[in-house]
């Protein structure tokens, strides 16, 4: 049995704001054994790391990226194989980011996490949703123009479509099909696009996407394998519909209303509210239309911060990362900077840690990993985490520059060491 100490280390546990100091982590094979405020001997561990009084926290968790669309646009046109392939280089730069585990809002997963699983890759551990569901001409029907029609069921002329990234289901009976079939794939949870969306050419952002009586079907069937529904949308139509119908996790909710919010309060639903908008996009040269939507959407991202911690919503971090492998780059730890100015050091920084814990709680016994515990630093906790030059819990932008990660372990293996 392999032992290793991380000593002098300053230990945010992924919950509590205050730190234990001076504490000494013992790791035994891939777990975390043991936290001791107090110097150990250092002899019988295979090695020692000295965190020098800089704090460690748990390895981060992004709960919304797309491993495999790794394109332009949703609809790039590429194999199978090509997604596939393209997807393991994402993967091992999103873990070498600090990013140990991953939630995918939907895409190509299977092989890709078979084979960090067992070792063959490098990459974050993979909550996997598998094919987003979505209505026709809903914001998964990636079909690249009018032109590419369906030819029978389940057949299209559209590659993307062909590849699974996405699955097409209208009425109750398909949208059953369409959840059993991710969850005989190892779906952990299921993914849903409930709402127009950006970067989809057929449904505008107001439109309401599923009826509640396929939402519900969605709900039943996954609810039936002791797991949950994320949705995919923006506005309070949306969302209200999708609560009613029990959805558990709302994802960017961008446009949440005081009203809205009280039903996520009262139903315990999580949001994912990644901050896509409060991200700089250059607006110059945009028809009218374009540019108000983006200042509608804004603004919608500071109201939905207020009735957030009016109401005391339980966030994840999500940064959405999807498309060009340089810009997810840019955007996955910078975000961090964008959640402090939204909800602060400590709550933007347990979105990403503890919280992230709470919400594979949903997942029951189809969470993949139940051998440890995932966005925390305690006894049984996995031996994922990370020492950072700094305090992110009093200064969470010291995340967004990726030289303050200093060390990166992962199953207790480690991925990054400039100590």
């Amino acid at each position: 049995m392999m032992r290793l100490l991380i000593k002098n280390a300053n230990v945010f546990d992924g919950k509590h704001a205050e730190l234990r100091h001076n504490a000494s982590i013992v790791i035994e094979d891939k777990l975390v054994t043991d936290i001791v405020d107090a110097a150990l001997p250092e002899d019988g561990f295979a090695a020692v790391y000295d965190a020098g009084y800089q704090t460690v926290i748990p390895g981060l968790t992004d709960a919304h990226v797309h491993l495999s669309i790794t394109g332009h646009s949703l609809s790039d046109g590429w194999r199978i194989d090509e997604k596939a392939v393209r997807s393991v280089r994402f993967a091992k730069e999103m873990l070498l980011r600090g990013f140990t585990t991953v939630r995918d809002a939907g895409g190509i997963t299977y092989g890709l996490k078979k084979n960090i699983d067992n070792g063959f890759l490098e990459g974050p551990r993979i909550l996997p949703s598998n094919a987003m569901i979505s209505q026709t001409s809903g914001h998964g029907d990636i079909r690249a123009s009018r032109a590419e029609e369906r030819i029978t069921d389940g057949i299209y002329a559209s590659a993307d479509l062909n590849s699974k990234i996405s699955v097409i289901a209208d009425g109750a009976d398909e949208v059953l099909r369409a959840v059993r079939e991710q969850l005989f794939l190892g779906a952990s949870q299921i993914k849903l696009m409930a709402g127009g969306g950006f970067s989809s050419a057929y449904d505008p952002i107001p439109t309401v996407q599923f009826t509640l009586e396929e939402m519900k079907a969605a709900v039943g069937a996954a609810a039936d394998y002791g797991t949950y529904v994320m949705a995919h949308l923006y506005t309070p139509q949306s969302m209200r519909r999708a609560a009613e119908a029990g959805v558990k996790c709302f994802e960017h909710a961008t446009l949440l209303d005081e009203e809205t919010a009280k039903i996520v309060a009262d139903k315990g639903i999580w949001l994912t509210p990644g901050p896509q908008l409060g991200r700089e996009y250059p607006l110059t040269g945009l028809p009218q239309a374009v540019v108000k939507l983006f200042e509608d959407f804004r603004q919608g991202e500071r109201r939905s911060a207020e009735w957030i911690d009016k109401y005391n919503l339980p966030i994840l971090y999500g940064t959405d990362v999807l498309g060009d492998i340089g810009k997810a780059a840019a955007i996955q730890l910078d975000d961090f900077r964008l959640y402090k100015a939204r909800f602060g050091s400590f709550r933007g920084l347990v979105a990403a840690t503890g919280n992230a814990h709470e919400m594979l709680k949903l997942s029951s016994f189809l969470n993949p990993y139940p051998e440890g515990k995932i966005g925390v630093l305690e006894e049984g906790a996995f031996a994922d985490l990370l020492i950072v030059r700094g305090n992110p819990v009093e200064d969470l932008a010291i995340l967004a520059d990726p030289d303050n990660i200093r060390f990166i372990m992962k199953d207790a293996a480690v991925y990054k060491n400039t100590l």
